[in-house]
């Protein structure tokens, strides 16, 4: 049962701080920081945090811009976590928002401030960092920061208003390949081309994608290919996203993306050293029951939700701990349909006057929804039946058996780069 009054002060605190909601945003918009260097960011969220009743501990989880901020009831209850995103993108700044994750996470926390008192349980407010490039989330959860959490709330800004949200699970791996060095205009024989090897690499990547599914991603990028053009490079560096709908598609892509690689070392004398650099990410498993909630709430509050067709997934670190506890992430439509995520135009759209309106309707859907639950036990019992303890089928290959297949996609894969060069050199002639 609903105690009288405590949505409305809920939602009057909200309004009675638009102006630090609003500066607070537009602070870390201007202050962009790279992953694990949100100093500045995260700073300034626990200071606000502080002012507003919450006992907050920093560093957590060994990153030295993670937090934890609490705020205590009048008895033992449920332990609703808002969680906060505040990293930036190199060249871009906040192109993917996350001035207004952090900021409705903070003030979802922040709602609670007159009426904690009146409730049981705890509201947390809980800094992630690095959601971009490390996984703050997933190493955090790995240190425990989330072990006493009941349920996961948070919102991300888009080009459309989504309650469903999906993702895609996903990992980055690196690839290196070295070579030696020759000069390439009068003794190019002597030497063994890297960058040729890494070359050959994303044209097999490229290649491949014609058998794969429609979720399966794998974006990349050359991060060295040598210092010179009359030296033949040693040493080629490449990175790629291997992504897929589930971790086992995932997997797999990984394998893929791996033989491919082994294949252009195969063909150009190279040797190569390839190894992870992100953890894994899972695929999202949003809460319907949070779902459900959240849905009634924005819509109750003057929400709208506008699916843009064309939408896409990209991959969260949240996935991994919709595994463990229920989660929610929904995409709040702050930019044109056409504006997509990662892009400078979107970062303008993160501190323009449509972002303003749904950062504090965003913030007024969280607050009430973890009200909810608060304020109606069977509602977190409900939601803890969707989320039992999850184990990942892995599969069981033997050492001989995955080394086999490994050299017989390498044959496979070089056969092919033979054939490609020999049909290359027979059209240039």
């Amino acid at each position: 049962m609903r105690r009288s009054g405590l949505r409305e002060k809920t939602l009057a605190h909200i309004d009675s701080q638009r102006h630090e909601i609003l500066a607070t945003s537009r602070f870390i918009h201007h202050n962009p920081e790279l992953g694990c260097e949100e100093f500045k960011a995260s700073a300034r969220l626990i200071k606000n945090l502080k002012k507003h009743g919450f006992a907050v501990t920093s560093p957590v989880g060994g990153m030295e811009t993670a937090f934890k901020a609490r705020l205590k009831g009048r008895g033992n209850g449920p332990r609703i976590a808002f969680l906060a995103e505040y990293d930036a993108l190199p060249g871009l700044g906040h192109a993917c928002g996350h001035n207004f994750i952090g900021t409705a996470s903070t003030y979802a926390g922040v709602a609670f401030e007159p009426i904690m008192k009146e409730l049981n349980g705890e509201v947390l407010v809980i800094g992630t960092p690095a959601e971009e490039n490390l996984g703050g989330k997933i190493i955090l959860q790995k240190a425990g920061v989330f072990k006493d959490i009941d349920a996961a709330l948070m919102v991300h800004p888009s080009n459309e208003t989504r309650m469903q949200a999906r993702s895609l699970a996903a990992q980055a791996w690196e690839f290196e390949f070295r070579g030696k060095p020759a000069h390439a205009a009068a003794m190019p024989w002597r030497g063994v081309n890297a960058l040729d090897a890494l070359i050959q690499m994303f044209i097999a990547v490229d290649q491949m994608r014609k058998q794969q599914r429609p979720s399966v991603r794998t974006p990349g990028i050359i991060t060295y290919g040598g210092e010179r053009p009359n030296i033949v490079p040693e040493r080629a560096v490449g990175q790629f996203s291997c992504r897929g709908a589930t971790c086992e598609e995932m997997r797999d892509v990984i394998d893929s993306v791996r033989h491919c690689a082994d294949a252009a070392a195969l063909a150009t004398g190279a040797t190569l050293k390839a190894r992870p650099i992100s953890p894994p990410y899972k695929d999202l498993k949003p809460n319907q029951t949070l779902v459900r909630l959240f849905e009634k709430n924005w819509l109750s509050i003057g929400g709208k939700i506008e699916e843009n067709p064309d939408k896409g997934q990209g991959s969260l670190d949240i996935g991994n701990l919709s595994y463990e506890i229920p989660c929610i992430h929904p995409f709040i439509r702050i930019a044109p349909p056409d504006v997509p995520n990662h892009s400078k135009e979107f970062a303008d759209c993160a501190i323009g006057a449509l972002a303003d309106e749904q950062l504090i309707r965003s913030i007024k859907a969280l607050a009430i929804t973890a009200l909810d639950i608060f304020e109606s036990p069977n509602l977190l019992s409900e939601m803890k039946k969707e989320n039992p303890p999850r184990r990942i089928n892995r599969r069981r290959i033997t050492p001989k058996a995955r080394h086999r297949w490994a050299d017989e996609s390498v044959y496979i894969c070089a056969h092919r780069w033979l054939i490609f060069v020999v049909l290359g050199e027979a059209i240039a002639s």
